[in-house]
């Protein structure tokens, strides 16, 4: 036997409204910057893998700014990145 689906429960996508778009892509471009840093952390700001993932970060950053979205500063990947930045800055500042 065959069990009917819930009227209630509807399997069409609901399309994403511009707020949760823009959000969705500033969330992207802040775990995408992340990763880059991350990734100059742990092989050297010169490598291959590096230079791909800033190339892919720099795409979704370049496409932000001409849709004229602001980055967000204050998403959490955004802030684990700016800690790695400081961390780097007070090494460099101890050698």
């Amino acid at each position: 036997m065959r069990k009917e689906r819930d009227p209630k429960v509807s399997v069409k996508k609901i399309p994403l409204t511009k707020a949760a778009m823009i959000t969705k892509m500033q969330l992207t471009e802040a775990a995408m910057f992340l990763e880059l840093k991350k990734a100059e952390q742990e092989h050297g700001r010169d490598s291959r893998w590096t230079a791909m993932l800033r190339s892919q970060w720099s795409t979704v950053n370049q496409l932000m700014e001409n849709l004229g979205i602001p980055t967000d500063y204050q998403a959490p990947d955004n802030a684990a990145a700016t800690a790695i930045i400081m961390e780097r800055i007070r090494q460099q500042e101890q050698a």
